[in-house]
């Protein structure tokens, strides 16, 4: 997994393995529309090319796009159809089990670039993945849920959005007992349902033509 820091005080995270799997979804993609292309011609190009486009594009959008930004203020979680943003003042809890998620009174947001980690993460953890995470990361004895260990995905980006919830609460930044009342703003692409209809819909002509 991979995190960086955008302009401001934003950090983000995402998979590390994003550009690898889009890459790979690409050049698949393109192999089979070339493919197409030698053995019947144009005819064959005009009839792959929209699901080739189509998958590519849905390959940027499942692979490519999803990511978790840490803001000043809040938390936006970008998945494949829509952005979620959560204010710090609507959290009332950050779960790791499945996939990082942020639990607000009226919604749950689970992250797509931050899932758990399998079983077999907690028998390769290492003493560094378990020290210094932010207090919430600990249950009542003191042991780290498998989702937070630091070496997965949703603990990871768990850390980034627990340490900042943290530090606004220390810093008395943060208005408490306002979670029932403080909006979650959720946007859904339209864009992207658009072109993937228009990708299917081209693709069932092209083949009746």
């Amino acid at each position: 997994m991979s995190s960086g820091r955008d302009a401001g005080s934003v950090q983000s995270f995402w998979p590390r393995s994003s550009p690898w799997l889009t890459g790979a979804s690409w050049l698949l993609a393109a192999g089979v529309t070339a493919t197409q292309w030698q053995q019947h011609g144009l005819g064959g190009l005009l009839r792959v090319a929209p699901w080739a486009v189509g998958a590519g594009y849905l390959a940027w959008l499942v692979f490519w796009r999803p990511r978790v930004r840490v803001a000043e203020d809040a938390v936006v979680v970008v998945n494949p159809f829509r952005t979620v943003r959560v204010p710090f003042a609507a959290l009332v809890d950050v779960s790791t089990q499945f996939a990082l998620t942020l639990v607000t009174p009226h919604v749950r947001v689970r992250a797509w670039a931050a899932p758990g980690p399998g079983r077999h993460k907690a028998f390769t953890a290492g003493p560094d993945e378990l020290d210094s995470l932010p207090v919430s990361s600990y249950d009542a004895r003191k042991s780290v849920r498998l989702g937070d260990l630091r070496g997965s995905a949703s603990g990871t980006a768990g850390e980034l959005v627990r340490a900042r919830w943290q530090h606004l609460v220390e810093t008395e930044a943060l208005e408490l007992g306002v979670a029932d009342t403080t909006p979650v703003d959720t946007r859904w692409d339209r864009t992207a349902q658009v072109v993937l209809a228009a990708c299917v819909v081209l693709g069932v002509v092209a083949q009746l033509v």
